[in-house]
């Protein structure tokens, strides 16, 4: 009863909410009609009529084209760099601080994006996210190394919604773009040295030069953090320590005639680290130990006879080649990357030779896009192309130990090994148009067809007990799919500041193989996404107010599910989710702005007779059982998110400088890990600050900062598996002082 009244009271509250939505510009053509033409201090606005308290322009590329925010007819967060940092996000482990409906789950350091409940709920060789990730214009397949660290960030553009027109494969949930910066003439840059609790180093330079003819650039980040937040109690080592956390990046920016720009990418990352080491899930059954075994444990220590340790490193190059046209502006954008992990789990977590993993895997792949683009101020606003993706990931190869009560009795299997490349070749062709039809109204028609076809080779044995290798199993296996998605918009402008739009977007998630388990296949999800908004500017634009309710069809959802350690993807049923998104910013005074957002969620399966249950099922919490998660919520999806940012900037007397105090503060109802609802996320809040002193000449900066002020402890993410949960913990408090130099 309890939860049908809550239902109800979300099913009322979106009614009322969309009743408001439809008012907005109802109400703001009568005041355009009522109200002067004056200034907006003669129209009885209470803000400021200084131009500083008014709010920048924000100009996206989120439809393959500059337009400003409040013009697209898409829901999409941008945020600068400078509001990054007063947000507390230093990478992409941290974007949920600055965008609303955002969430960042992570599995051994790397970050499982969801966005309005849809979003990967585990990370293994050759699974690719669910929210994609473009950087300059090039898409970074392995989610592996979407963990990125800012330092030369222009922007980031969050789009919320499948993004299958013109951004392909795997945007089922949505897209996050950064745009690093340009190249200058001349010669500037910047430099900082940190230092954090927990023994935390970091370092950042960028530098800056050139002629208009030839420029280029150079970013360093670095930090080490030389005390972990705990101990492996079974051999006093630390854990939850990211020892290096490393990356280089140098643009070259080309002119050799008018209309002509070349830009060449060099990046390379290196990442040491045990954070999120696995632990046993606070004091749940654990198959292998006795009950009780682990509660003695602190939040951030483990007990493991295999030491985690994780490293990563790769990088890679691009080339983009524009060209004015005049009728058009043609874009080329080839790219290669490549990267390898190795990582030590200890899935049992506790102290006896039970289960352990090697993950040893390797990826490449070239991307080559060739677009043509509208001209700007044209009537008609276009866009096509032309996108080719290859791929390979594989274990080189995989490991899989097991001892004591894990020895199946029958096989006397201590080893098993994987040696396995899934290949994927990916082509596809788009177009989208956007023309006014009416008055104030315009129409967007977006087509893309991908064909894409995967393989898989593999090369499997064990060693048993006796010391003898098994007979090697080889699997050969491929698969094509071919999918058509689409876009259809319609958006209307009742007054300069107000624009209302409707949508249709189609988008899918690549099918694939699961590397570490006998190459076993999944299919494609697909989305159906449904979407109406609203974007509105007030007070001379000191205030925008932008919302939108949307509603998904979910089919053939990927799901997570673990075995013998290794992450596993076996396909649902079909899922409704729908909500509200709001975000608001403000210039409330000069040097006062504030920034929030909201977003509701109403999420369920309608089928999925074949989820994975532990607890409920015959043999007990330590089996695994086929049940059915009809009505239950999707994993991570919590029901209600929200950011609140403010940041003040205060002159000082005297030519001191300014200060500028900033707070974040992040909120996340209660969500569930798994379809099985059988583990709850209770809801949390985090707190993050910083005081910012900037010199009068703007070329000194000292900053204290601190994030999760309020020593949050939650959990990153909980695997369930027969025999063991295993948790990996976020960061506590942490705090420190950052000193930088502008020249």
């Amino acid at each position: 009863m309890a939860s049908a009244s809550i239902f109800k009271f979300r099913i009322g509250a979106l009614q009322a909410i969309a009743l408001a939505i439809w008012a907005v510009p109802q109400l703001a053509v009568a005041q355009s009609a009522v109200l002067p033409a004056t200034s907006g201090a003669a129209q009885g606005n209470s803000a400021p009529s200084d131009a500083d308290s008014s709010l920048e322009e924000i100009v996206i590329i989120a439809e393959r084209r500059k337009e400003n925010l409040q013009d697209a007819p898409i829901t999409v967060t941008a945020v600068s760099a400078a509001a990054l940092e007063s947000a507390g996000v230093t990478g992409t482990t941290e974007l949920a601080n600055a965008v609303s409906g955002l969430t960042m789950p992570q599995s051994q350091g790397t970050p499982m994006p969801h966005i309005r409940g849809v979003g990967n709920t585990a990370l293994g060789t050759g699974i690719e996210n669910s929210v994609a990730l473009y950087v300059d214009g090039v898409y970074h397949g392995s989610a592996s190394f979407s963990a990125l660290t800012f330092n030369n960030i222009a922007q980031l553009e969050v789009a919320k919604g499948p993004q299958g027109t013109l951004f392909g494969r795997n945007a089922t949930g949505g897209l996050m773009q950064v745009i690093t910066l340009d190249p200058k003439p001349g010669f500037s840059g910047s430099a900082s040295l940190g230092y954090g609790n927990y023994n935390t180093i970091t370092e950042e330079a960028y530098v800056t030069g050139g002629s208009n003819a030839i420029a280029a650039d150079f970013a360093f980040q670095s930090s080490q953090q030389l005390t972990g937040w705990g101990t492996n109690v079974y051999n006093g080592n630390q854990v939850n320590k990211q020892a290096l956390d490393m990356s280089v990046r140098s643009k070259w920016l080309f002119n050799p005639a008018d209309g002509t720009a070349i830009r060449v990418i060099f990046d390379y990352s290196e990442n040491d680290s045990t954070t999120g080491a696995l632990r046993n899930y606070g004091n749940s059954p654990n198959i292998y130990y006795p009950k009780g075994y682990f509660a003695s444990l602190s939040t951030f220590d483990i007990d493991a006879n295999q030491q985690p340790y994780r490293n990563k490193k790769g990088g890679g190059v691009s080339v983009q080649f524009d060209q004015d046209l005049g009728f058009a502006s043609l874009v080329n954008t080839m790219a290669y990357r490549q990267d390898a992990i190795r990582n030590y789990i200890d899935i049992d977590t506790g102290p006896l030779p039970v289960i352990a993993v090697l993950t040893q895997s390797a990826d490449t792949q070239a991307t080559e896009e060739l677009q043509l683009l509208s001209p700007t101020g044209s009537s008609w606003k276009w866009a096509t192309g032309l996108y080719y993706y290859y791929a390979t990931a594989g274990n080189v190869p995989g490991h899989t130990y097991f001892g004591g009560a894990a020895v199946n009795p029958k096989t006397g299997i201590i080893m098993s090994n994987n040696d396995s490349t899934e290949t994927t070749n990916s082509i596809a062709a788009y177009g989208q148009v956007t023309k006014e039809v009416l008055p104030n109204t315009d129409l967007t028609l977006g087509a893309r067809f991908t064909n894409e076809e995967r393989s898989v080779a593999s090369v499997s044995n064990a060693l048993t007990k006796n010391l003898t290798t098994t007979a090697p199993t080889t699997i050969d296996q491929s698969s094509s799919t071919n999918v058509p998605t689409w876009r259809v918009a319609l958006e209307h402008r009742f007054t300069d500041d107000v624009m209302a739009y409707v949508s249709d977007s189609r988008g899918f998630k690549s099918g694939g193989y699961n590397l570490s388990n006998g190459d076993a296949a999944y299919s494609p999800e697909k989305l159906a996404a449904y979407e109406t908004g609203l974007k509105t500017e007030f007070l001379s634009h000191r205030l925008t107010v932008n919302s939108s309710l949307f509603y998904y069809d979910y089919k053939n959802i990927q799901v997570s599910r673990f075995a013998n350690g290794q992450a596993l993807i076996y396909n649902g049923a079909a899922a409704t989710s729908f909500g509200l998104d709001l975000d608001v910013t403000a210039a409330v005074a000069a040097g006062l702005t504030v920034r929030a957002g909201v977003e509701l969620v109403r999420d369920y399966f309608n089928s999925f007779p074949n989820a994975d249950f532990f607890f409920t099922c015959p043999a007990g919490p330590n089996g695994v059982c086929s049940l059915s998660a009809r009505g239950n919520q999707l994993p991570q999806t919590p029901t209600a998110t929200g950011t609140l940012n403010i940041d003040y900037r205060q002159p000082l007397t005297h030519d001191a400088g300014a200060l500028t105090y900033t707070l974040n503060t992040v909120v996340n109802s209660s969500s569930y890990y798994a379809p099985n609802n059988e583990i709850r996320q209770p809801g949390y809040a985090l707190l993050n600050g910083s005081i910012l002193w900037t010199a009068a000449n703007d070329g000194y900066t000292v900053r204290l900062w601190g994030k999760n002020l309020t020593d949050k402890i939650y959990a990153f993410n909980v695997n369930q598996s027969p025999g063991a949960i295993a948790a990996s913990y976020a960061p506590p408090r942490t705090f420190g002082i950052t000193v930088g130099k502008k020249f």
